[in-house]
């Protein structure tokens, strides 16, 4: 299925089921708030960026309890600036580590410079989407400290994962995790009154 069909059945799903999730999704990016996410140092991956192009991430302060995490697993979208940051600390962080010589233990395991984060979770999980050139190139891959999942590919694309979430939405069909968990969504009230998004 097309790409932005697929995001065209997840706007339609979330607005007439999940309002206040609907809500949280910002505005499309600008054509420089998407070309700054790379900013010449390699081309950004054309599905990041047509879904950058159709919502810039979600609104942090949109509702109290924080972003809605609509994403499976908790994950909510990055803007095109957090994106853009991350990807500055991941070069960062790479830096430090060939300086120290711990380079083993950090890239392509905990960061590296052609990968640019997706979406996190509260706690810190993070999905990035890999630019490497190679078998993995357009991957989203994810990071999660807690689980020692260094990287691990749970969508081979962006369009994948948003496809596969939407499908789950539709039918209530099980996202299966990196760590071989089904979990579903189910919309539940928050004590402040809002909704959200809840994978289960």
């Amino acid at each position: 299925m097309p790409f932005p069909d697929i995001l065209n059945r997840l706007d339609s799903w979330l607005e007439a089921h999940a309002p206040d999730e609907f809500r949280t999704l910002n505005p499309p990016a600008t054509a420089a708030q998407i070309s700054e996410v790379a900013e010449n140092r390699f081309d950004l991956h054309p599905e990041l960026g047509l879904w950058l192009a159709r919502h810039n991430g979600v609104s942090t302060w949109a509702r109290p309890g924080g972003p809605g995490g609509w994403l499976p697993g908790g994950h909510y979208p990055l803007a095109a600036e957090g994106m853009r940051l991350g990807q500055r600390d991941m070069e960062q962080e790479v830096a430090w580590s060939l300086e120290d010589e711990s380079e083993e233990s950090v890239i392509g395991t905990t960061a590296h410079v052609r990968w640019v984060p997706l979406a996190r979770t509260l706690s810190g999980v993070e999905l990035v989407v890999d630019h490497r050139e190679g078998p993995t190139q357009g991957a989203v891959l994810e990071i999660d400290q807690d689980a020692e999942l260094w990287g691990v590919v749970r969508w081979k694309s962006v369009a994948e994962m948003f496809e596969e979430t939407v499908v789950s939405l539709e039918t209530g069909h099980p996202v299966v995790t990196a760590l071989g968990r089904e979990i579903r969504a189910e919309y539940v009230r928050e004590d402040d009154g809002t909704w959200q998004l809840v994978w289960r």
